[in-house]
């Protein structure tokens, strides 16, 4: 054997009898140290205080040796009787304490304990002001499903946002909790707690990406406790109740999109309208539904802008419809002009749509888009409450004209529900602003009740599909507007007023005898018991204008045409109830027999004819 193989044996022999305590022999036990605290001097000698060797700080036969892995040993016999122990540098001044430089208790060792025990030193008592004005980060809870040995990073704008930077691993202490101690300097800053790579970054409690988390020392002090919800990467696709509904608007939506047309042949240009809206309502509620899914979401990104679409589009597709529903067509270009601001959006989005997925994701989860996003959903507010405001006004001025031709009440009638829905999304929308600008004043975190207030907005935003869906399926004349004479009657109805406020008032003699058969044909034919009479319809009967007809019923009786027909369909009640001594019909059974078409429009009509409730009315007449 050459002397070159000698050495190399020699040196075999030597790494192999170096103090590597990585397995405990049979009969000892060994002390690892696996964490310092940073400022430790590198030349710091560290040793066991116990009660072993009379709490000696500096006992030699108790120093730690440093191996070649960079970590702290020390190699002792096993014992079978518990002790208790502390570490030092040397000295009682430089003995380990709580990260905060208190005292901290003696440690115990349990002959039960493994044989590596592994030790983490948080500071020393005579360097603990080293970590004064320096922030401290606590994971003190984990989502269900984290690794058991997972590894957790802090990533930050302080660390250019390097999702795996060593300097930045938190350290998980015996009580279960992760820490890390930031370095000198840093007052304010974002960030957010990974795994280890952005496919596993933090994420909300249905697995969505969250924006940044802010820490500010002037709000949060020096130390901060963070709850992960969940991990993006180990979140599921589940399909809440939420979610659910939100695609059950969707798809009913749809559903009547193609159901409309087939339901009649009448109002066509406004079931056009009626499904257009539909249609960006339920694109728009499916986009919503795609933003929960992180997959999707991260693959198409600026699905987050389609939603946003609806904002200055919904109030004039709206207000068309309801329109084209109770008055003549719409010229193309006022629908063009309504139009305009839903254009200028399309145009303000397009540097948006042309942002790379990366940037926009970015952008968005860091809020740098926040006050575009917030402006244009102001001017959203303002532009809707403003259509809400001009559709009641036309539905309560085609309710009051309406009265002037029809026997019944209006099949769009339930718009005024839909408008009470409307008018609540406004609300709604409302108070998310006067929220956030009450987050900036009152210094609180707005942001979870913005976010719940968004999930509740478009809950009712797609109940809105709901109420139209059920009308359109189960009661398909709810979207039939007036026939086409009707309509010219309201606009002929409006030139003859205008005229006749500057005519004199009062009844022709042709007007009376007209008066004098109009009551003679409603009693010897029953006019009332049509539901649907009309005013043409009426004119028709008694072979004279409508102009002529409606003259006399509202100089001749004071009334409208409405009330008109249901004071005959009220006396025809009354007098039914009188006769059914037996009580085979309801009262409800007889008000159907005269011409009354529900239950509503009979308890109004004979309440403001009679100034009582049926009930009121017969229980006062069996007093008398």
């Amino acid at each position: 054997m050459n002397n070159r193989t000698l050495h190399l044996f020699y040196l075999l022999l030597i790494f192999l009898n170096f103090p590597s305590f990585s397995n405990a022999e049979n009969g000892e036990m060994v002390f690892k140290i696996i964490e310092l605290p940073e400022f430790t001097p590198d030349s710091a000698d560290i040793y066991l205080a116990s009660s072993l060797n009379q709490w000696s700080p500096n006992d030699e036969k108790y120093k730690f040796k440093r191996s070649h892995d960079g970590y702290y040993y020390l190699k002792l016999p096993r014992m079978d009787e518990s002790f208790q122990y502390k570490f030092t540098r040397g000295s009682w001044e430089s003995v380990e304490s709580t990260e905060n430089g208190d005292l901290k208790p003696n440690r115990y060792y349990d002959p039960e304990s493994p044989s590596m025990i592994e030790i983490q030193i948080y500071s020393w008592q005579d360097l603990a002001n080293q970590m004064e004005e320096r922030i401290q980060l606590i994971v003190t809870e984990l989502p269900e499903g984290t690794p058991y040995d997972a590894s957790l990073f802090v990533v930050g704008d302080f660390n250019n946002w390097k999702p795996l930077d060593l300097e930045s691993k938190m350290v998980k202490h015996s009580d279960g909790f992760y820490y890390l101690t930031l370095p000198t300097g840093l007052r304010k800053f974002e960030y957010k707690i990974t795994r280890g790579s952005w496919e596993s970054v933090e994420g909300r409690e249905n697995g969505r990406a969250i924006p940044n988390r802010v820490y500010d020392v002037a709000v949060d002090g020096w130390k901060k406790t963070i709850k992960i919800r969940s991990w993006e990467d180990l979140s599921g696709s589940t399909t809440t109740p939420y979610m659910f509904l939100l695609l059950l608007g969707a798809f009913q939506g749809l559903l009547l999109i193609f159901s409309i047309f087939g339901i009649q042949e009448n109002n066509r240009r406004a079931n056009v309208v009626l499904a257009v809206l539909i249609l960006f309502t339920s694109i728009a509620l499916m986009s919503r539904v795609a933003m929960y899914y992180r997959d999707i979401f991260q693959m198409f990104p600026k699905i987050y802008l389609i939603p946003e679409m609806l904002l200055l589009i919904y109030g004039p597709l709206f207000f068309i419809y309801i329109k084209q529903l109770t008055e003549s067509e719409s010229k193309s270009k006022e629908i063009f002009v309504r139009l305009i601001p839903f254009g200028i959006q399309v145009l303000a989005y397009l540097p948006l749509f042309a942002l790379s997925n990366d940037q926009f994701e970015y952008g968005v989860l860091n809020k740098h888009y926040e006050v575009f996003f917030n402006t244009i959903g102001g001017l959203g507010l303002i532009f809707s409450a403003y259509y809400w405001w001009k559709c009641k006004w036309l539905l309560r001025y085609q309710h009051h004209h309406s009265m002037n031709i029809l026997s019944e009440e209006r099949n769009i009638n339930y718009l005024n529900g839909v408008m009470l829905v409307y008018a609540t999304c406004l609300a709604i929308w409302s108070l998310m602003y006067v929220v956030g600008i009450g987050g900036v004043f009152f210094d609180y975190s707005p942001q979870n009740i913005i976010n719940m207030l968004t999930d509740t907005l478009w809950l009712i935003i797609a109940c809105i599909s709901f109420i139209m869906g059920y009308y359109a399926m189960n009661q398909p004349e709810i979207l039939r507007v007036a026939e086409e004479e009707e309509i010219k009657s309201i606009v002929e109805a409006k030139v003859e007023e205008e005229v006749e406020e500057k005519a004199p008032q009062g009844l022709t003699e042709e007007q009376l005898l007209l008066k004098e058969k109009l009551a003679q044909e409603m009693n010897e034919h029953k006019l009332y018991t049509n539901s649907r009479l009309t005013l043409p319809e009426l004119a028709h009967h008694l072979k004279t204008s409508t102009h002529d007809i409606s003259k006399v019923i509202n100089d001749g009786y004071q009334k409208n045409f409405y009330d008109f027909i249901n004071g005959y369909r009220i006396n025809a009640f009354i007098e039914e109830v009188n006769k059914d001594t037996n009580q085979e019909l309801t009262y409800l059974g007889h008000a159907y027999n005269v011409g009354f078409n529900s239950k509503t429009a009979f308890n109004r009509a004979f309440k403001k004819e009679k100034k009582k409730t049926p009930t009121q009315f017969f229980q006062q007449l069996v007093s008398q």
